[in-house]
């Protein structure tokens, strides 16, 4: 009988499926997002920010893009995993060619079981760093971990006064990168200047769902309502046990749900807070935290009722440790381990360069998805792809541990792509008294460790993760500061590449639009056979 239901609740929640198509424009805008600075921007459809995606658990998400850019563009569905469908993950060079200027293109994202908070980013010279971005809502067709009236989405981002290449390509023209003069970026709340976005509205009793992207690209933010408290359901589109907190800290790439009930009354108006901050800037003296305060509105003209804030100390910030999963999964039993280590290093200009292997991360001349389909048995060799790639092969359904070590100064987001992963341990590593740190607590997770597709690692600090290879691709493991992540900090897991070769096959429309841009889609990083990788740029190792 049971299995007679089984089948039928999934055949009711194919029915139930829909296709959901949208078409894109990704094109130049022209703005002062941040209320001071006139610049470019890419928008889509003549709009920043651009609206929100929803769909149901189940959906086809089909996003018709036309690149109206003066230079290639992709885009990646941050969070969801696109099993069986590799080639629409994203990243330039990694799982396709980027769409060249004036060209159309079609993905097709299927949502399938995943449901929760994400985001759509573009994916190729770091796009998302000038606005290419926007949530992605995936509503789930089950009831909640805690049930809600009403929910709201706010997003937040660091914005800079130049775009990210052209100040990329000014940093490596200098002789001398130490004559720099900073660039602070200012914060956006909801994709506006931080201090002119619009109230929250709470209806008293009543109780919300708050869903918190982080949208990035170096800074850190934390959020609170004082006088109201924050259950945490979901964490990176996985439900979690409803975790108690003060407040959020969330680093680039991150995503929560929380839970938050209005008060009975509607007697007064309250302030919530936004503190947007760089881990690595707070070590220069001219930057400072960005502070900014916006209303919770529950009835027009009501008096603000200002809370004294204590300081962060005092307060319960989610502890990625601290979280377990909703469904009760335990840890899973590791049968390999990967250690990787932060590294970084100065250039002779005195540019600063980053590593999470013994190499920096930089695009080879096929993409890597490309080689590992074309290159038959030798495709689970690791050197075919070039050193440049930092690519480990991951054998069919093992469970993989992965460490990153920090034994340096800065801060980290690290996401994966097309997994979530377990957090089973922090703690520090390296010599924080260096920088005069506080050490990072050594943790261990709870009974159910939590999923997420983005974890943080912090300053002098180790995590340590696991999850299950049931996903054959190319799949990238990149830093989510967008300038660790162009100065190399990344690796990429070429996961089954048997398996690969015989589930998936790249849509020729990829492959010609490649073609037409001069790349190849063939053979080992550089295009040869075998382990001939002559023409590919030579790498650039950390020094001994």
């Amino acid at each position: 009988m049971l299995c007679w239901f089984v089948v039928f609740a999934v055949i009711i929640f194919k029915c139930l499926a829909a296709r959901v198509e949208l078409d894109w424009n990704v094109g130049y805008v022209f703005g002062a997002r941040d209320g001071y600075t006139y610049r470019r921007a890419i928008g889509v459809n003549g709009k920043l920010p651009f609206p929100s995606v929803h769909v149901m658990q189940g959906d086809a998400l089909v996003i018709n893009v036309h690149n109206s850019l003066d230079v290639p563009t992709s885009i990646h569905t941050h969070g969801l995993f696109n099993n069986g469908t590799n080639y629409y993950d994203g990243p330039d060079m990694v799982t396709q060619c980027g769409i060249p200027p004036g060209e159309n293109f079609t993905y097709v994202f299927e949502t399938k079981d995943q449901f929760g908070t994400f985001w759509v980013h573009g994916h190729t010279r770091h796009q998302e760093a000038d606005g290419f971005h926007t949530p992605l809502i995936i509503h789930s067709r089950k009831q909640p971990v805690i049930d809600y009236d009403e929910e709201l989405t706010m997003t937040f981002e660091d914005w800079y006064t130049t775009e990210f290449y052209v100040r990329q390509e000014y940093i490596e023209s200098l002789e001398d990168a130490r004559t720099l003069v900073p660039n602070y970026p200012r914060a956006l709340i909801n994709g506006y200047d931080g201090n002119n976005t619009a109230p929250i509205t709470f209806v008293p009793k009543r109780r919300y769902r708050l869903r918190i992207i982080c949208m990035s690209v170096n800074n850190w933010f934390k959020f609170r309502i004082p006088g109201h408290k924050m259950t945490i359901i979901e964490a990176d589109g996985v439900e979690s046990m409803p975790l108690e907190v003060d407040g959020l800290s969330m680093g680039p790439g991150q995503r929560y749900s929380v839970i938050v009930t209005a008060h009975k009354s509607d007697e007064f108006n309250y302030l919530y807070n936004v503190t947007s901050y760089s881990p690595v800037l707070l070590r220069d003296a001219g930057f400072k935290p960005l502070v900014y305060t916006g209303l919770v509105k529950y009835r027009d003209g009501a008096p603000v009722k200002t809370i004294p804030a204590p300081s962060d100390e005092h307060l319960v910030w989610p502890e990625e440790t601290a979280m377990q999963v909703a469904d009760k999964q335990t840890r899973l039993p590791a049968d390999r381990r990967i250690e990787l280590t932060v590294n970084k290093f100065i250039d002779k200009h005195h540019v600063l360069l980053n590593a999470l292997s013994s190499s920096l991360y930089k695009p080879v001349l096929v993409p890597t998805l490309y080689t590992a389909l074309s290159m038959g048995e030798l495709a689970k060799n690791s050197s075919v792809y070039g050193p440049q790639t930092n690519a480990y092969i991951l054998k069919h359904l093992e469970v993989v541990e992965i460490v990153i070590n920090n034994p340096i100064g800065d801060d980290h987001t690290f996401h994966f792509h097309g997994h979530n992963v377990q957090v089973i341990e922090t703690g520090p590593y390296g010599n924080s008294s260096t920088d005069n740190r506080k050490p990072v607590a050594h943790q261990q997770s709870e009974l159910w460790p939590m999923w997420r597709d983005t974890v943080q690692v912090r300053a002098y600090g180790f995590i340590r993760v696991r999850f299950r290879a049931d996903n054959p691709g190319v799949w990238f493991l990149h830093c989510h500061l967008a300038i660790h992540m162009y100065n190399g900090l990344a690796v990429v897991f070429v996961e089954a590449p048997n398996v690969l070769q015989q589930r998936q096959s790249v849509p020729e429309a990829m492959v010609e639009m490649c073609k037409r841009q001069g790349i190849l889609t063939q053979g080992n990083g550089a295009g040869n056979q075998g382990f001939d990788l002559s023409g590919l740029p030579p790498a650039i190792y950390l020094p001994s």
